[in-house]
Order: C-alpha cells, then structure tokens, then sequence
C-alpha cells in the first residue's frame, strides 16, 4: 500500500466516526466475545499463516498469497502506547510483497483477546478492533495445528438475503475476519472446523476467501536461475531489484 500520510490520516479518522455509529445498533447480530485466558506471549511466540479472510480497505483479494502475521511484544510501549509490534505480510499474483508494519495494545484486562491495530504513527484513539475470537495452540501429541479466528470488532452488518449471520465493514477500522493457522500446509478440516465455529458466534463467513499458501518460499541463491510468468529466465540478483 502506498498510500500518503495525510491520505492515510484522513482515512483513519473517517472509518474511526463511521464505526463509532456502526457500533451503535448490533440489533439484528449475535454479540461475540472475545477469548478469556488469553495469553499475549504465546499468540505472538510463532508467526500465524492466513488461510482465509474477508475482504477490506487494506486486504484487497489480489493480495491473497502468501500472507502471514507475526507479533512482538515490545520492550517498552510506543509514544502513543503501543505495546505491540504487527507485521502483516503478503504477496500479489506476480510475487510483489506488500504489506508492513503496524502497532497494536491491548483494550482490555491482560488476560482478554481484545486488541486495537493502527499504523503506528497515529494516536490509539483512530486503531480499529482487532478481537481474538477462537485460538488454540498447536498439541504436536494430537497432532494438531494451532488455529485462530480473528474478527476486526462486532459484526454490525446482517449479512445480505440467502446468507446467515453478520459480518463486519469492509473498510479499514472496524472490518475483517481470519482464519489463522500455525502450518503454512492448508487443511481444509481445520479451515472447515473454523468456519463452523465462527458460524455459531453469528458470523457471516460468506465474506472469506482462500489464501494461496504454496510456492512461497523465498529465493535461494542456489538456484542459478529460474523462468518467470512471461517465460524470461531469471534469477535471484534480479528478484533483489526488482522488489
């Protein structure tokens, strides 16, 4: 995204009031809650893998490759108070990285998945929902993958006719919903045990699209050269810079 400053700024402040008036009729909509006995440093002890996600502002779904997330508590918080660092990343059809980084903090009690996301230029005041509705971890003895639902706040918006449940915006504070993996490898039970989990809370998961998890890996100097989409061989010195 390469958005100016100002153009960001007003942005941001824009969604802000919109989502303060979004938030004040839920009527048709479940309220969901977020995680209890949440512990920040075990969510940010490995990077989670998107394997699916609605559509917004800054996640338009040419974007949907190779997208992971990735957290780290800091040290000390920001000048506004952040207490987190976010590194969202992700790739387009042609390879192109986009993405980058973000703060986060915690809104409520420790031990409550409830964060708020920004760029971390901008006050805490214009951050936008970023709550934890399911997660596990991975149990390597059941030989499980751990897994995550994320939404960006309450879901305000009764999903159109022939859908069920409600959905959030789609535009930059207050929208999205995740399906986070700790395996980059898809699997289609987790991803359709997720789904029914968030279907329960009241979540309209017609809005998530698939991520494209393969051939992410990153150049290797050991590969001499490689043939790109237009047929050209290439290698590794022109993938530095061109990206």
């Amino acid at each position: 995204m390469r958005l100016s400053l100002s153009l960001l700024f007003a942005t941001a402040i824009a969604s802000a009031f919109t989502a303060v008036h979004a938030q004040e009729e839920p009527a048709e909509c479940a309220i969901v809650e977020a995680v209890t006995d949440f512990d920040l440093e075990a969510y940010a002890s490995a990077p989670w893998f998107v394997h699916q996600l609605a559509e917004n502002a800054y996640s338009p779904v040419e974007n949907n490759f190779c997208m992971t997330a990735e957290y780290e508590i800091k040290e000390n918080p920001s000048f506004f108070g952040y207490t987190v660092t976010v590194n969202n990343v992700a790739q387009n059809a042609l390879g192109r990285t986009v993405g980058g980084e973000l703060c986060a903090y915690q809104t409520e009690a420790e031990d409550v998945g409830k964060l708020a996301v920004a760029p971390c230029f901008l006050p805490k005041f214009l951050s936008g929902d970023y709550w934890v509705i399911v997660y596990e971890e991975s149990d390597e003895e059941a030989g499980t993958d751990g897994y995550a639902l994320i939404s960006g706040g309450q879901p305000t918006i009764p999903a159109p006719e022939g859908e069920e449940g409600c959905r959030t915006g789609d535009g930059t504070n207050q929208s999205g919903l995740w399906i986070f993996s700790r395996n980059p490898e898809r699997s289609d039970d987790l991803i359709e045990t997720v789904r029914a989990i968030a279907v329960d809370k009241g979540f309209d998961v017609s809005v998530l699209n698939n991520v494209d998890q393969t051939s992410c890996d990153e150049c290797e100097d050991s590969l001499e050269t490689f043939t790109n989409l237009w047929g050209k061989e290439k290698d590794c010195e022109w993938v530095g810079e061109r990206w």
